[in-house]
């Protein structure tokens, strides 16, 4: 946990699936996750996501949604005002997510999941805006379990 104007700040990370239930009105945890994100915003946490997710995260809500929508969201996350800090992926956190993908008994577990759990590690935080199962099997909390 980190400070912020003497306050307690929790970091969270973002997965694609929370952006894209978001975006998605029709999408089965889009309504979950506007309660979540709402609750979230009036809680004192810091959001991290990396590059890699807000590529899944635009290709997905283009397909899924439309190109505006996903031009919006490009718009939204790169504003000076953006709530979501992007962390990049190099390449010794590469090493790490081919790590982690390498011991993976799921195929429905994505690389892209594997480089979240490797920037968690590394910035040692719990918990994660994500539906997906996979990272409660790989130890990590998700924001409707904590």
């Amino acid at each position: 946990m980190e400070k912020q104007n003497g306050k307690s700040v929790t970091s969270l990370f973002v997965d694609s699936d929370a952006f894209v239930a978001l975006a998605k009105e029709d999408d089965s945890n889009h309504e979950r996750a506007v309660q979540i994100l709402g609750e979230l915003l009036h809680a004192n946490v810091s959001f991290l996501t990396s590059n890699y997710v807000f590529s899944e995260t635009i290709t997905v809500i283009s397909q899924r949604v439309s190109h505006k929508a996903a031009l919006l969201f490009i718009e939204e996350m790169k504003s000076p005002n953006a709530s979501f800090l992007i962390r990049w992926v190099d390449e010794e956190l590469e090493v790490i997510a081919t790590e982690i993908f390498k011991n993976q008994r799921s195929k429905n577990v994505s690389f892209v999941d594997c480089t979240n759990m490797a920037i968690m590690q590394d910035d040692k935080i719990n918990v994660i805006f994500s539906f997906d199962k996979i990272y409660k099997k790989n130890g990590f909390q998700t924001v409707q379990d904590s």
